[in-house]
């Protein structure tokens, strides 16, 4: 079970826009809730009139979604996450009946975009039945309804020990492959990059693996309109990406038994 946002503590939200709880109108002096909210307000305490700092927080909670998403395990979400809600601030609104913790229905523009990226993910997620094995995998085995799964760092290279233990690895990719029983075979790729500067980063070479098709970019603000506008990448490709951000590749190409994917 996945989950970054429960019912107690900040929404999702309110991770990007607040350093510190705000919890004086439950009458407890600001002493309820806790203080350990592993959020980051991005520069700015609270809404922001600043537009860089708003866009940087639309990216953040899009990263989140795509974060809890595309992985594997049942994923869960609290109500609202989905098109931005905030509590201002408060992570512990038990008391509050009124705007601080009901769900508004109304919604601006950049929450309707959320909204959309939401129901992109859950659709894709659905689409590819590598994002969601039913059990483990096993390393050096193939296990039916599990996905193999197979790290690349960003310059396309394996990960070896010495990059997952390095502090300057903030780049990674991953391919993980569906054994499914019960429907078509499916091959994905997710490109994390952490750190907030723009990278180069380079499409891994796999065995069977002749193009990727990009189905989701962290940085565009809603899904864009036809899926023939992502375009296909190759193995090999170098692109720049987008500092703090997320990709999803669909990969394409043959099997050793000659299956197409």
């Amino acid at each position: 079970m996945n989950f970054i946002t429960a019912h107690d503590g900040f929404t999702m939200a309110d991770l990007t826009a607040y350093n510190v709880k705000h919890n004086l109108l439950n009458g407890e002096n600001n002493r309820d809730g806790t203080d350990n909210n592993l959020s980051f307000n991005h520069g700015y305490e609270g809404p922001s009139s600043d537009p860089r700092i708003e866009a940087a927080r639309r990216k953040a909670i899009r990263n989140l979604l795509g974060t809890l998403l595309l992985s594997a395990g049942v994923p869960m979400m609290s109500a609202g996450d989905e098109f931005g809600r905030s509590q201002q601030g408060n992570n512990n609104a038990y008391c509050q009946d009124n705007e601080i913790s009901w769900l508004p229905w109304l919604h601006e523009p950049w929450q309707q975009n959320l909204l959309r990226v939401t129901q992109q993910l859950i659709r894709l997620r659905k689409e590819n039945p590598a994002l969601r094995p039913r059990k483990y995998g096993r390393l050096g085995e193939i296990v039916p309804n599990a996905s193999k799964m197979e790290w690349f760092d960003g310059s396309g290279a394996s990960m070896e020990e010495k990059e997952w233990n390095s502090p300057l690895q903030r780049t990674l990719q991953y391919l993980a492959t569906s054994t499914p029983q019960f429907e078509p075979l499916n091959r994905i790729l997710c490109v994390v990059h952490a750190l907030e500067d723009d990278t180069i980063v380079t499409l891994p070479t796999f065995d069977g693996i002749t193009h990727y098709e990009l189905l989701w970019d962290s940085v565009d603000e809603a899904p864009r309109n036809e899926p023939e506008d992502y375009g296909t990448s190759y193995p090999g490709h170098v692109f720049r990406m987008a500092g703090t951000s997320m990709r999803l590749y669909r990969a394409r190409g043959t099997m050793e038994d000659g299956r197409e994917y």
